[in-house]
């Protein structure tokens, strides 16, 4: 029998093509970002970016790429770092 291949789904921030278990769904719902509930638009970002996230400077420029990838996703400028932060303490 022929072997499937898997789908690759890419990363908002270093643009990488992974498979869905190495990465995180997010959507974006009234200016909030939100872990993905099966309703509505959604992107990925992989784990390898989200460690940029652990550095104690907010102004680094892995958090910048990361905050400038959000705002593009959600088409409007919030603090999503602190959200996406939130999010990973839950998830983890």
């Amino acid at each position: 029998m022929a072997e499937l291949k898997r789908p690759l789904r890419t990363c908002i921030v270093c643009r990488a093509k992974l498979e869905k278990e190495e990465l995180l769904r997010l959507k974006c719902e009234n200016k909030k970002l939100l872990k993905y509930d099966n309703y509505g638009r959604s992107f990925y970002i992989c784990y390898s970016c989200m460690q940029h996230l652990d550095a104690k400077e907010l102004n680094s420029k892995e958090n910048k790429k990361i905050q400038k990838a959000l705002c593009f996703q959600c088409k409007n400028k919030d603090e999503y770092l602190v959200q996406l932060k939130e999010i990973l303490t839950d998830v983890r």
